[in-house]
């Protein structure tokens, strides 16, 4: 049996804390890959909100192939994208340099290892459903004046540069501003609208007295404009399941 560790951010860390979820989801992509590969023993080292600055000091666990999913955070955090000489040169500071560095950490734990860098998916405006005050933009608009969309290509260009096995997520598993939710449940001329994408942009939300605008019936691929649903989730753990097949194979 071969040992998998996912690194990783909370699409990763709520796989074991799906209470966190509010129980809108019932399994995460990590415990589906595994009914898909039963003889990998997984290792769940996400951190909720981790970005690729700190997968810098994180411990990484001895395993046989690591997966990385990093990068949503950083953008939103307006971590500055960085360059492709810099993840050559493990030069920490941006998120290409930081996801260099984290390379080699990994290395120098298992210079065997095998390593599948994934990238961030679209995201809708997010609104965690146990905090409302808890809010960040979709992707829909730049960061910085750098579009998620930039990012989710450079991170698969820079590893696969490198040599690395690569899973585009962002390309390959369909998140798109449509189907990322239904629709924004939004008070709009004082009457509660649900409202599609595009247009619940600019409306304003109001989390001391407002509803919460994702109720179940606006889930589709994220519960909370930013985290896989039970669908999301599926999707990515069928991708996540044929890439570490190949590479294990």
């Amino acid at each position: 049996m071969k040992t998998w560790c996912a690194i990783g951010d909370s699409f990763t860390y709520l796989n074991d804390h799906l209470d966190e979820t509010d129980y809108r989801v019932s399994e995460g992509y990590l415990s589906r890959v595994l009914k898909r590969l039963p003889d990998l023993a997984l290792i769940n080292a996400g951190v909720n909100g981790s970005t690729t600055k700190d997968w810098l000091t994180i411990p990484i666990p001895f395993a046989d192939v690591y997966t990385i999913l990093l990068g949503t955070n950083d953008w939103h955090q307006q971590i500055p994208l960085g360059t492709k000489e810099e993840f050559q040169k493990e030069e920490s500071g941006t998120i290409l340099g930081n996801l260099g560095v984290l390379r080699k950490r990994i290395y120098l734990v298992n210079k065997e290892a095998k390593i599948l860098v994934m990238n961030p998916v679209e995201r809708a405006d997010f609104i965690c459903v146990l905090d409302t005050l808890n809010q960040a933009q979709g992707s829909y608009a730049p960061e910085a004046d750098v579009m998620l969309s930039e990012v989710a290509e450079a991170i698969c260009s820079c590893a696969k540069e490198a040599g690395l096995c690569t899973l585009d997520l962002y390309k390959e598993c369909g998140f798109t501003q449509e189907n990322v939710i239904h629709f924004k449940r939004l008070k709009k001329d004082g009457i509660y609208q649900n409202l599609p994408y595009p247009d619940y942009i600019g409306v304003p939300y109001h989390p001391e007295t407002d509803e919460y605008p994702y109720p179940q019936e606006a889930v589709a691929l994220t519960y909370d404009g930013l985290h896989p649903s039970d669908r999301g989730n599926e999707i990515i753990a069928g991708l996540v399941a044929d890439a570490l097949s190949k590479l294990l194979d």
